[in-house]
């Protein structure tokens, strides 16, 4: 049913070519992702040699490293059996402390038959992973994530002019990257941070070039702000597969939730996850809307790139810039915002009342 999208979604997206290794990705948490596996796999035999695949149980949280066998398939037993001679493969899984350097030098010195590109489209977040880290950064594979990905996105946000969105994230990112401060404001939201010395990611859906990764569907720039900088609140309306029942309301200080207010069920999973993972207090990422197709505000996946959008994510962010190692990494969206952004002797406003100011 979805193969013509598909087709493109590798062609267009990834340029797969004829003799790359491909790696597709997802978990048991919806029966829709297992049966588009199928779909994939008939489409990708015909466009590479090589194509390798896994559908593993559901990790029911985002941000988690994926399964002992995703990093046999990806890298090969030498490596993990090495991981764990060191005894890293445990604490890289549930990301706990380990030397990350010397991690590294097991996979340069051990991987064998690295795939080339990754689509990852398990309901539960692969991005923000050491996993994908190790991929792009160390072996430059093309990576694309898509958690929370349903089939009628093809027809809405993956149906998009690419190169229009290529440009317009480019052009936040480089913004974001020249700031060192950002001011979000809108209903039940007012929020500063510092972005100093950060980088900003460009999402633009097109993976050409060796170790590019993002979101499919695409269309943001974001950046990790400085973990202890966050001060004010956050009021979310949805969560990430939801319209919440009622507001709720994050309050921030020194980079970090200190209360939550409000009464949604939500409430009382953050504070669970706090609980479990002090570190998913801690802000993690800004980015900004640059899709002009995405429309659905109650599948974060998609809401995030709604173009006038911002999003404020908590948890995880080590591997895009920041500091911060956790199992979990959380975006919540905030619509029609007032955003201004600026540096030593200049300000500018980057969003008015939902309209992206380039």
């Amino acid at each position: 049913m979805y193969e013509e999208h598909i087709y493109r979604l590798l062609k267009v997206n990834l340029n797969l070519q004829e003799k790359e290794r491909l790696l597709l990705l997802t978990d048991t948490e919806k029966d829709y992702l297992v049966e588009l596996m199928e779909d994939f796999l008939n489409v990708a035999g015909g466009l590479t040699r090589e194509v390798i695949h896994c559908v593993y149980p559901s990790l029911c949280m985002h941000g988690r490293e994926p399964p002992e066998e995703v990093w046999r398939l990806s890298f090969g037993d030498q490596v993990v059996e090495k991981l764990k001679l060191l005894h890293l493969m445990d604490n890289i899984i549930h990301k706990e402390e380990y030397a990350e350097e010397e991690a590294i030098q097991v996979f340069r010195d051990f991987a064998e038959s690295v795939p080339n590109v990754v689509v990852a489209f398990p309901y539960y977040s692969t991005t923000h992973t050491f996993f994908r880290k190790v991929l792009t950064e160390v072996f430059g594979c093309r990576y694309v994530s898509m958690p929370l990905f349903e089939p009628e996105m093809f027809e809405g946000p993956m149906d998009v002019d690419w190169n229009y969105v290529a440009g317009l994230s480019t052009d936040v990112a480089d913004m974001l990257s020249e700031a060192e401060w950002a001011h979000v404001k809108a209903e039940g939201t007012d929020m500063e941070f510092s972005l100093a010395g950060r980088m900003s990611i460009a999402d633009t859906g097109l993976f050409h070039r060796k170790g590019q990764y993002g979101n499919l569907p695409a269309g943001e720039a974001f950046i990790a702000p400085l973990e202890d900088s966050a001060f004010g609140k956050l009021t979310m309306f949805y969560g990430p597969d939801r319209r919440l029942q009622s507001p709720i309301t994050l309050k921030f200080r020194g980079g970090s939730v200190e209360e939550i207010e409000g009464l949604d069920p939500y409430r009382y999973h953050l504070e669970e996850i706090f609980k479990r993972y002090e570190g998913a207090r801690t802000i993690a990422e800004f980015g900004v809307g640059t899709n002009p197709k995405a429309r659905k505000p109650d599948n974060v996946l998609e809401a995030e790139k709604i173009l006038g959008t911002v999003h404020i994510a908590i948890g995880d962010n080590h591997s895009f810039g920041g500091k911060n190692k956790v199992p979990f990494h959380t975006d919540y969206v905030v619509f029609e915002p007032q955003v201004t952004i600026g540096g030593k002797g200049w300000q500018k406003r980057l969003l008015e009342r939902g309209k992206l100011r380039t």
